[in-house]
């Protein structure tokens, strides 16, 4: 044998053993493919059904997000159209304040104007108040004097009456005397006088200013007053109460009608309309 055939028996024995090394690595290498393969095969079926999970899920988010925007747009519009109609509030708030403002303004200077006039009717009214309590106190003054010159007058007539009958009673002694004189078959005898002197010239009319009668009005009906005291307490016709309220005179009534518990009267000398409750008495 030669040596080169010794060489390719060598060479053909290396390349056999290579080929037996690379077909074992091959298949060793296969099954690993293969075993990688499907493993992959599994992931890629594991990540595609998570794809299309995904796909669903960011779906579902739009759809979602689809949503969120319609209502974000219509509660955006509602925010609008409520800051709108605030802002036109506000603006007719300020336009209210500023004409509120200027109110105030003019009730202020009317309030100091009205202080102004008010001080100044109020020292008027202090001075008509004065005034007014000189003159009640000078009407009621006059009313006492003119009321003693009414009494002193009925008296002076009362003692003009008794007078009167005195002279008449005097006239009829003296014609008695003339007949007795002239010889009457009567003789001396004297006759008596037919009127009856009265005791005292102050006793034949009986004036209101000496009785002290008091009692309360009860009843005004326009000028006619009645009062609470009648013919039992010794009122009669023809007196005159002086009426007062508290320190004020009001008027007097003098009495045209007379009942056993009551009495009525016209008024005179009115300062102030009577009332129910005011004081009337004979004495001041």
């Amino acid at each position: 044998m030669s040596t080169l055939t010794k060489i390719l028996i060598v060479l053909v024995s290396v390349f056999s053993i290579f080929l037996c090394g690379v077909i074992v690595v091959y298949v060793g290498s296969s099954t690993n493919y293969k075993a990688a393969y499907e493993q992959q095969g599994s992931e890629f079926s594991a990540m595609k059904e998570k794809d299309r999970k995904l796909e669903q899920d960011i779906a579902e988010k739009k759809r979602q997000l689809d949503e969120f925007g319609i209502k974000s747009d219509s509660e955006i519009s509602k925010l609008k159209a409520e800051m709108t109609q605030l802002e036109q509030e506000l603006k007719n708030t300020k336009n209210a304040q500023l004409a509120a403002e200027e109110k105030v303004a003019s009730l202020t200077a009317a309030a100091l104007n009205f202080e102004k006039a008010v001080g100044g009717m109020e020292e008027s009214l202090k001075q008509t108040r004065a005034e007014l309590d000189s003159a009640r106190a000078e009407n009621v003054k006059l009313s006492k004097n003119l009321n003693e010159i009414t009494a002193n007058l009925e008296e002076k007539m009362a003692q003009l009456a008794s007078l009167d009958t005195e002279k008449k009673r005097l006239l009829e002694e003296k014609a008695n005397l003339e007949k007795s004189a002239t010889g009457s078959t009567g003789g001396a005898a004297s006759q008596q006088p037919v009127t009856q002197v009265p005791d005292s010239a102050t006793s034949a009319v009986e004036t209101p200013s000496e009785l002290k009668l008091q009692g309360v009005v009860t009843a005004v009906e326009g000028s006619l007053t009645t009062l609470s005291i009648g013919s039992a307490d010794g009122v009669n016709a023809g007196m005159i109460f002086h009426v007062v309220r508290q320190d004020s005179f009001i008027c007097d009534i003098k009495i045209t009608e007379v009942d056993t518990e009551a009495s009525a009267g016209t008024i005179q000398l009115l300062q102030q309309q009577p009332k129910v409750g005011d004081i009337a008495s004979t004495a001041w």
